[in-house]
């Protein structure tokens, strides 16, 4: 079904046989799961969902808000286009998170289109799906793959980036204008370092034999005339808008994980990322370093060339990088997805043996140990476990989610199937890992997001604030509360935290103990939360005149 042999393995096999219609399936079976049906969890789903509800409100276009004041965390693209796809949704009746979340799995499946492409441009035909299937089994997307959020948008890009530099060789112009789109899905949706980033690896590219052309400065030439006007709409515009809040993003925020213009910073998460790699980007990485050894004898290779050039720029940046957000090794995975395709039909028969045996094995046993929670969670026996699952999401009320439990069983026979198969061997053992990844993912949401989303979730704390702020008139200042819970608070309830001036205000939020001789008049947390606390008490400063 989802296998195949390398054409190595077989005889005058017609490209009709290989079905790559069941690619598609088995990629559409990793996106849908986990993109609806939760609420916002850490990290930064609250603070998305909360920009995205005060757009749909009517919030300046330019300007990302929520709570009180702006938020930088990236450019507005995700935003924008998340506004554009909830707005019919939710006129049906679904929830603006759930709306916005599938604008995630639309800009995953255009970057698994884009690596396609390249690995296609670059390796021949048939190469396209290896590449898309290297990309999707890699360990670290799994999260970041089904997040509201930005992060998605670096991966969506420098696909694209890498498509439109393979395509340069070939059709300039057209791929001018696949430069420009990824640039602007760079500039707009993350921030100017990866722009720069992009540009600095595209420019470097001109050193290389394949690209030393003046054909490829039409490509440049073309990729910049159409993106630094289109993004100068949205700059001119946030400038116009509000002058003060465009300058504190200039100076502090513009360049992303590199602070901004006025105040740059770097090497705060040096090594962070490198130690993180090598699962995060399992099975990317080690088939990458085999490819890289089979091209090792054609140096001007465009298939070597451009995934190592990209790879050495993007390693650079990320030890430089001023934060250890995790998502950043988002941009390690197409140069590795597209050097690792060019290994994978080479494979030693062992290597190859080992890659299918360990996803049989580790995927295969995690995804068994989830369904016995499970059974153990609803059945009750033995009595022992299934106290302490229920203790590990006290507000989980146990029942049988028969669409979530039909879907796991379906996926898990449908895996069992595939391992009936013939031994797998180069391709055939790379698919097998991604439908054992696809099993783990689709067996944890279709059994236990229900589970997962009654102690992650932040609902049940801020109704019940806003229940305690419907008796107590007056705003509530929290200079000290986190994003998340000031996210919450504006998206599940409407109430706006005031962070700027809290001290005018009668009632204060705090997640640390309340000081000695605080009248305390609400208390509250996530159900299970043990460390994060909230305490909503009144203003000494207030009280005392």
């Amino acid at each position: 079904m989802l296998t195949y042999s390398p054409d190595t393995e077989r005889v005058a096999l017609p490209a009709s046989a290989e079905k790559p219609w069941l690619l598609l399936l088995l990629c559409l079976i990793w996106l849908v799961p986990g993109l609806v049906g939760h609420d916002p969890w850490k990290p930064r789903e609250l603070e998305t969902a909360a920009v995205i509800g005060r757009f749909l409100a009517g919030q300046h276009w330019s300007i990302p808000w929520f709570a009180d004041s702006a938020y930088f965390g990236s450019s507005p693209l995700y935003y924008w286009v998340a506004t554009i796809v909830a707005w019919p949704l939710v006129q049906l009746g679904l929830s603006v998170h759930d709306a916005a979340r599938l604008t995630t799995g639309l800009w995953c499946a255009l970057a698994f289109w884009g690596i396609g492409l390249t690995g296609r441009e670059l390796y021949g035909r048939r190469n396209g799906r290896v590449t898309v299937l290297t990309l999707v089994g890699c360990i670290g997307l799994i999260i970041w793959g089904h997040h509201l959020g930005t992060s998605i948008l670096m991966l969506t890009g420098f696909c694209w980036q890498a498509y439109a530099l393979a395509l340069a060789r070939r059709r300039p112009l057209l791929a001018g204008w696949v430069l420009a789109f990824a640039w602007l899905v760079l500039l707009l949706g993350v921030s100017a370092a990866e722009f720069l980033l992009a540009l600095g690896t595209a420019l470097a590219l001109w050193a290389f034999k394949p690209w030393r052309r003046g054909a490829y400065l039409a490509t440049l030439i073309t990729g910049l005339v159409l993106t630094l006007p289109v993004a100068g709409v949205w700059l001119a515009d946030f400038s116009h808008a509000a002058p003060a809040l465009f300058r504190t993003w200039l100076n502090h925020y513009s360049l992303g994980s590199f602070g901004g213009i006025r105040h740059p910073e770097a090497f705060h998460a040096m090594g962070y990322f490198f130690s993180m790699l090598p699962w995060f980007a399992w099975p990317a990485l080690p088939l990458a370093l085999w490819g890289g050894w089979v091209l090792r004898r054609d140096l001007s290779s465009p298939g070597l060339v451009l995934p190592v050039l990209m790879l050495l720029f993007h390693s650079v940046f990320l030890a430089c990088a001023a934060d250890g957000e995790e998502a950043r090794l988002l941009i390690a995975l197409p140069p590795l997805a597209l050097l690792a395709t060019a290994g994978v039909d080479s494979l030693r028969h062992g290597a190859a043996a080992a890659l299918n045996w360990f996803g049989i094995l580790v995927l295969g046993m995690l995804s068994g140990v989830l369904w016995m929670g499970w059974l153990v969670l609803h059945a009750g026996i033995p009595p022992s476990w299934a106290e302490e699952l229920q203790t590990g999401s006290p507000a989980y009320q146990v029942s049988v989610n028969v669409p979530g439990l039909l879907f796991a069983a379906t996926v898990t026979a449908v895996w069992i199937w595939v391992l009936s198969r013939k031994r797998p061997l180069g391709r055939r053992a790379l698919t097998n890992w991604v439908c054992g990844v696809t099993l783990l993912w689709s067996v944890l949401i279709g059994l236990w997001q229900p589970w997962l989303d009654a102690s992650k979730s932040y609902r049940s704390v801020s109704l019940s604030l806003a229940q305690f702020m419907q008796s107590h008139p007056g705003c509530l200042g929290g200079g000290q509360v986190s994003d998340s819970m000031a996210a919450s608070l504006d998206y599940f309830s409407g109430i706006t935290l005031r962070r700027e001036r809290a001290a005018t205000c009668p009632w204060l939020l705090t997640q640390e103990p309340a000081p000695a001789g605080s009248v305390v008049l609400w208390q509250g947390s996530r159900p299970g939360e043990r460390r994060e606390r909230f305490t909503v008490i009144a203003n000494p400063g207030l009280v005392a005149q």
